[in-house]
């Protein structure tokens, strides 16, 4: 298995996205500080793989990124020339993980990898089956984190060859004791059925019995062909007996056709003698109806000829109709000129006295208006005596109590005597006589007012009647000259002098002229009628001839052909007198129709009689055919019957030579089957006799542990070279009783268990093992798909000094040459810059990757 790419979400410290695309490389390392997630990408893989990791075995929830919901990762790997993708995801709620394991067709899509590979159970077993590693030899042998590295080295022997079944595919041979036990027992079935097939279905089989069926069968083919020939002969006379029968049937046939004929030229007669009955009375009907026809039809012509005189004279319907509405019209504009005339007139009559009531308006406006000016005058008078009668009570009130000398109350001068007293009421008298003024003004303009709006008023009267008399008058001019144009159009169907009702006039004209076109048409119906009848007439007529035209057709049809039948059924002609030609008319065809009907008949009965002599033959042929079968089948009463026996006795003889045939074959087949049946019953027993001894040998696992020693030495002595070059020659690695041990040269090549090593020598002979495993593992394995195409190694350089640090990398560079996957999870920086690298960098959003080149 080698992977391909890693993609991983909200797993431990990568909460973000993160992806390593391994396609590009062979040898790399995974390098950062503390805690960044270095060995939580191997711990990705595992997971995607098979559901759970060594430090938290299946409780994966603790692996989900803090806050995270969901961890999820994707893994695509190669195994050989097949590519899969494994997606994984755990919730942090339940718990609840989902899985989808998919596999690249060829037209390069991703299809799901099988039945089941999105449920957990199943698509971890079909990883398993791809991979060929369950989870403890993946962490043995792949993928070794913390803790497990040294274990294949030091740990439990059981344990590590269960590895080494794993890897090597020896699980093939406890198949193989499985399949070699089936086919064992399949074998052991097998050979008792067909023993017991052998004692039931072929105890009858023998030669004796093959040399019985074979003399039945030759008995057989002899009966069949005396049968044959005998058969041979019946046919030949039964054909001469076809003969005479096919010639018997065809002279009945022809005495039948002739009877028949006969009795058609009867009946022929009588029909022509009806139809001679009916063509008389269709010579008279047609006769009569020819008559009526040309009586009706000079009867249409005379109505015709009046109706088109009136028209003519007075124009056609269609004409008057539109003439009608035209009188119509002009009688309307008459009656509408005399109403227009009258209004006229009284418009004229009312004008009259609207020219009084404006002249009396008139005078009325004026009376008014120089009552108005009369009446200011008053007012303006009686306004100047009230002004100065205010003025005189208020310098009276002004000056009350001055004397001569005192000063002015209006301009401060002495005055030069004493005011005068007021006079008592002058001041009333004066207002009152100019309120009375005002009022009388005011009623003045009312009357000027009234007076105006009365003549206005008068004055638009006498122009709405003059406008109303124009209009009239316009109209009245309008409806003369309509009147006049109406009655230049009806001047033309009417007669002078003009009718004072032009209407009437027209209604009497378009009643005669429809009393005229119903004479009309009746008559042409009267016409029609009589034209159909005669033609019926003479269609009847028609029929009848023709009816008489199909008889003598068929009275004369040619009869050569049925005479040449019977010349040819009897090898001689029969003479026959037929009538001579009828000729034209119907009774001479009558007369030829009887004389045909006899000689018909006298033809029929020599034939009838010809026939019964042929018929006479079948008993003596019956005699010659019974000869030839004599003694093989039983007398029969007719030809055919016995042309019917030797038939069928030739059909079952056949078959019982078939079936003979076919029991002897069968007979002789089988006693061959039963001789190799013999022979497949005893390779049988010698198979499941072979087969049960290799899976009693194969379940004892002996070769298994053989195979898994022999692994195990090869391993020892290839880990033994790696771990010499990586300890300067010190150490040398063994194997025994399934134990792993040290030699050291150092101390006289003394043995000692490889558990007394310290740590890194502990991790230079676990290193050495793992190259060696991985190396050899295609080579000791017993089936193709063994290969460790990828390493991940995660702990122990540090303890490495810089000698034995660039051994370990002269290796590890030797094993990823080779097209394996190797990566190294170290805090060297030394040794992780000498291969292109994965930078995990930690922060508190989470760990990022970065690939970097040496």
């Amino acid at each position: 298995m080698r992977p391909l790419r890693l993609a991983l979400k909200g797993f431990t410290a990568f909460r973000d996205a993160a992806e390593i695309d391994f396609s590009d490389l062979d040898v790399f390392a995974i390098s950062g500080p503390t805690g960044s997630g270095k060995s939580s990408l191997l711990d990705a893989i595992t997971y995607a793989l098979y559901g759970k990791v060594d430090r938290v075995s299946n409780e994966v929830r603790q692996l989900i990124s803090q806050g995270q919901p969901r961890m999820a990762v994707t893994l695509e790997f190669a195994v050989g020339p097949d590519r899969y993708r494994v997606t994984r995801s755990t919730s942090s709620g339940r718990g609840q993980t989902r899985i989808m394991v998919e596999r690249l067709d060829r037209d390069g899509e991703w299809k799901q990898a099988g039945e089941g590979a999105d449920r957990i159970k199943e698509g971890e077993a079909l990883l398993v089956r791809a991979i060929g590693l369950t989870y403890d030899g993946f962490t043995r042998s792949v993928l070794l984190p913390q803790g497990k590295f040294a274990e294949f080295l030091v740990g439990d022997a059981t344990k590590r060859r269960q590895i080494l079944t794993e890897l090597l595919g020896l699980s093939l041979f406890r198949r193989m004791a499985e399949q070699a036990g089936a086919v064992g027992k399949e074998s052991s079935l097998r050979e008792q059925t067909m023993r017991e097939m052998l004692e039931h279905e072929y105890a009858e089989v023998t030669p004796e019995a093959v040399q019985a069926a074979k003399q039945e069968a030759r008995e057989a083919r002899k009966r069949e062909r005396a049968l044959s020939e005998a058969a041979e002969h019946v046919l030949e006379v039964l054909e001469r007996w076809h003969r005479a029968q096919r010639s018997v049937e065809e002279v009945r046939a022809c005495a039948a056709e002739a009877r028949r004929e006969a009795e058609e030229a009867r009946a022929a007669c009588a029909q022509v003698v009806e139809l001679a009955g009916r063509m008389g009375a269709a010579d008279l009907d047609a006769a009569e109806r020819a008559a009526a026809a040309a009586a009706a039809q000079a009867r249409l012509d005379l109505a015709r000829g009046a109706m088109a005189d009136a028209e003519k004279a007075w124009g056609t319907a269609p004409a008057l109709t539109e003439a009608r509405l035209a009188a119509y019209s002009w009688a309307e504009a008459g009656r509408a000129r005399a109403g227009k005339a009258a209004e006229r007139s009284a418009v004229a009559e009312a004008a009259v006295a609207l020219q009084v009531r404006v002249e009396a308006g008139q005078h009325a406006v004026d009376e008014a208006t120089r009552d108005v000016a009369a009446r200011q005058q008053e007012a303006g008078e009686s306004e100047a005596e009230l002004e100065v009668a205010r003025h005189a009570d208020l310098v009276v009130a002004v000056s009350a109590g001055l004397k001569p000398g005192d000063a002015c109350p209006v301009c401060g001068a002495p005055l030069e005597k004493a005011p005068p007293r007021s006079k008592s009421g002058a001041l009333t008298r004066a207002t009152k006589t100019a309120e009375a003024k005002k009022k009388a003004l005011e009623r003045a303009r009312q009357s000027l007012w009234k007076a105006e709006r009365a003549f206005e008023g008068a004055r638009r009267d006498v122009e709405a009647g003059e406008s109303e008399r124009d209009r009239l008058q316009l109209e009245i001019e309008g409806l003369d000259v309509s009147m006049a144009e109406l009655h230049a159009r009806l001047a033309d169907v009417l007669d002078e002098p003009f009718p004072a009702d032009p209407g009437a006039v027209i209604d009497r004209k378009l009643a005669d002229l429809a009393a005229m076109d119903g004479a009309e048409r009746q008559a042409s119906r009267d016409a029609a009628e009589a034209a159909q009848a005669l033609l019926k007439a003479e269609q009847e007529r028609d029929r009848v001839e023709a009816a008489v035209s199909v008889h003598r057709e068929r009275l004369l049809r040619n009869r050569r052909p049925l005479f040449d039948r019977t010349a040819r059924a009897l090898d001689q002609p029969v003479p026959i007198q037929l009538p001579e030609d009828p000729g034209d008319g119907i009774g001479p065809l009558v007369r030829y129709a009887e004389r045909l009907a006899e000689a018909l008949s006298e033809f029929a009965a020599r034939l009838a009689h010809e026939g019964s002599g042929i018929a006479a033959i079948e008993r003596t042929l019956l005699s010659e055919a019974a000869g030839h079968v004599d003694g093989l089948i039983d007398e029969q009463p007719t030809l055919e019957t016995l042309a019917q026996a030797v038939n069928n006795a030739c059909r079952e003889a056949t078959s019982t030579v078939a079936t003979a045939n076919h029991r002897a074959e069968e007979l002789a087949t089988r006693l061959e089957r039963r001789k190799g049946l013999a022979v497949e019953v005893a390779g049988l027993q010698a198979r499941a006799s072979l087969f049960k001894a290799l899976a009693l040998e194969l379940r004892q696992d002996r070769l298994v542990a053989f195979l898994q020693e022999e692994a195990l030495q090869l391993l020892a002595a290839a880990g033994s070279e790696r771990l010499a070059a990586l300890s300067d020659g010190r150490y040398g690695l063994g194997c025994r009783n399934d134990e792993f041990f040290v030699v050291d040269t150092w101390n006289g090549d003394e043995e000692r268990s490889v558990r007394t090593l310290s740590g890194g020598e502990t991790f230079l002979a676990s290193l050495s093992l793992a190259l060696a495993l991985a190396e050899q593992v295609r080579s000791i394995s017993s089936t193709d798909r063994a290969r460790l195409d990828s390493l991940f190694l995660d702990e122990g350089f540090g303890a490495l000094d810089q000698d034995a640090l660039q051994t370990v990398v002269d290796a590890i560079e030797q094993l990823g040459g080779d097209g394996r996957l190797v990566g190294l999870i170290t805090h060297v920086r030394s040794l992780a810059e000498q291969f292109p690298r994965l930078e995990v960098e930690k922060s508190p959003r989470g760990s990022r990757l970065s690939l970097v080149s040496p």
